[in-house]
């Protein structure tokens, strides 16, 4: 039996022993998404635009995360249609910034990688980089988000007559907790895969001057810091989204109220 396999099993059993049903429902959404994933890569090949089909998988990859396992409420719509948001945002801002860095593709660095490949491949690398950011980023803004939506319907739970003010305000303030956490989980992830790399300019005693001018090293450089900007953008658009939410129930509340005393 192969490593991946083993390790697979392991995680399988771990999360149903320590997460129960729900842990379950997590390994399947686990296999569900490397599934879309897939797929996405399979229509890339096919010659569909690469930003269009990953826009597509991250909806479905969050609606898959956030639907299978939490079920269908506002806490999920809110923060489904707040990552929509923020993946149109990030888009905006990271697609010219990449073609004029010029940092797409690969570099000097991978040319023993990929020499025996052929190099007439019909793929828009800035196009595969912004896809890679909005990859990389997913995961991390649908975990803010359901983060700060579930707390602002508790802290709406415990206090049905706070003000919009206040309840936004509680949202930012909780996404300002989380913020710091989660933008590390991001660096150090990417610092993972640029770990080799590093060892491999250190071992050649590359000159710093020279490393941070490398093609390899700014692409991870740029997508952590565009990914550092997704997590910022989802804090405000999820504490609005939500607060608007929860006090549309409150007025229709309030409505169905006035209406049955008039009556």
């Amino acid at each position: 039996m192969s490593a991946p396999i083993v390790l697979l099993i392991i995680l399988f059993a771990l999360m149903t022993l320590i997460g129960g049903k729900r842990g379950v429902k997590s390994f399947f959404t686990l296999l569900f998404n490397f599934v879309t994933f897939l797929i996405l890569i399979i229509f890339i090949y096919f010659g569909v635009d690469p930003i269009k089909v990953t826009i597509a998988g991250c909806i479905i990859i969050t609606c898959i995360t956030l639907f299978y396992i939490n079920g269908v409420n506002k806490k999920t719509v809110s923060s489904l249609i707040s990552v929509l948001i923020v993946v149109l945002l990030t888009v905006l801002i990271t697609y010219n910034m990449g073609t004029e860095a010029r940092i797409q593709g690969f570099g000097y660095e991978q040319m023993e990688t990929v020499a025996y490949l052929s190099i007439y491949v019909h793929l828009n690398f800035a196009k595969i980089l912004v896809c890679q950011i909005l990859i990389g980023l997913l995961g991390a803004i649908i975990d803010v988000s359901i983060s700060i939506s579930s707390s602002m319907n508790e802290v709406y739970k415990n206090d049905p007559s706070i003000t919009k003010n206040n309840l936004l305000k509680s949202g930012i303030n909780i996404g300002k907790d989380i913020l710091g956490t989660m933008t590390n989980t991001l660096i150090f992830a990417f610092i993972g895969g640029f770990m080799a790399f590093i060892i491999y300019f250190t071992e050649l005693h590359t000159p710093l001057a020279d490393i941070m001018n490398r093609k390899v090293f700014c692409s991870e450089v740029f997508q952590i810091l565009c990914s550092g900007i997704g997590i910022i953008l989802i804090i405000p658009v999820t504490a609005i989204i939500m607060a608007v939410i929860l006090m549309r129930k409150q007025s229709d509340s309030e409505k169905e109220k006035t209406a049955d005393e008039i009556r």
